[in-house]
């Protein structure tokens, strides 16, 4: 039985970039169960574009009320997939399997709880955004715990909700 996975995109005066991130979502080789949207009161016809999409939901939230933590715990208790995927507005994936190949180390592991995925520069980055990026997000996967914090530190637990999915359970 495949997973149920919930996608939750926080947007901002998005319109320029929401259709096409829901397009790619919408077309994953791993279909989300339910697609959510937390606007904090667009100016810009995000919610218009959102509208184009029939399988989104919409929650809008006052500006004032936004806050990245908080925000996207609103937006889990919205959502029901046994896995939630935590997005920004102009995060691309790379390609149709993206959902499904950023869960698979939730399914092969219970004892996982998040997995954050690899983020890579957009081509007109800047030349220290590619260095960052390339140093928080390598190119080999790793897995990582308590036991790992004299020799990673705080980057022991480092995660981006950029791209990210959580097991609900956790």
């Amino acid at each position: 039985m495949a997973p149920s996975l919930s996608v939750v995109i926080p947007t901002l005066n998005a319109a320029g970039e929401i259709d096409e991130l829901l397009t790619l979502i919408e077309t994953q080789t791993l279909r989300p169960f339910d697609i959510l949207v937390v606007d904090s009161s667009s100016e810009d016809g995000t919610v218009d574009e959102v509208a184009k999409h029939p399988r989104v939901n919409f929650v809008r939230i006052e500006r004032k009320e936004f806050n990245h933590g908080s925000t996207r715990d609103i937006a889990l208790r919205h959502t029901a997939g046994d896995f939630v995927c935590f997005l920004t507005q102009d995060a691309v994936p790379a390609s149709s399997r993206y959902l499904e190949t950023l869960v698979e180390p939730l399914l092969a592991d219970n004892s996982v709880a998040l997995v954050s995925g690899r983020q890579l520069p957009k081509a007109n980055a800047r030349r220290f955004e590619q260095l960052v990026r390339d140093f928080n997000y390598p190119d080999t996967p790793s897995v990582r715990s308590k036991g790992d914090l004299k020799k990673f530190g705080i980057k022991t637990f480092f995660a981006s909700d950029t791209c990210s999915a959580y097991r609900r359970t956790a």
